[in-house]
């Protein structure tokens, strides 16, 4: 039961950072600055990888564990990798550059979560 919910868990957390990279997308073709939409995505995408990582604490105490452990590597990666692009984007002047920023981050970020699902799969 615990395993089935950190798996939903998991698939709510790739969502979110999917609508988080699309927001980026939007955000630099039409040029526009980070706004209300670009906080709540960010927000939104700690949530859900917070709660989906104490799901897989929760897991680990309980004797189960991923098929390789670099699975919790991919999972800490997955926690920065918007609020890093965000934050590396905070220099730039254009707010195309600062989307494109957030879109190339959260697409780094939808492979590493890939590449957690392939390597909690027991």
């Amino acid at each position: 039961m615990l395993k089935d919910l950190h798996i939903w868990l998991a698939i709510l957390t790739t969502s979110t950072v999917l609508v988080a990279t699309f927001e980026g997308l939007i955000r630099a073709i039409r040029k526009r600055p980070a706004g209300n939409v670009t906080f709540r995505t960010l927000v939104a995408v700690l949530i859900s990888v917070v709660v989906t990582t104490i799901a897989g604490v929760a897991l680990l105490i309980s004797g189960e564990h991923p098929k390789e452990w670099l699975h919790l590597l991919y999972a800490a990666l997955a926690f920065g990798l918007i609020p890093f692009a965000d934050n590396a984007s905070l220099s730039l002047r254009t707010n195309r550059s600062k989307g494109l920023y957030r879109f190339a981050g959260g697409i780094v970020c939808l492979l590493v979560l890939t590449r957690l699902f392939v390597t909690g799969q027991n």
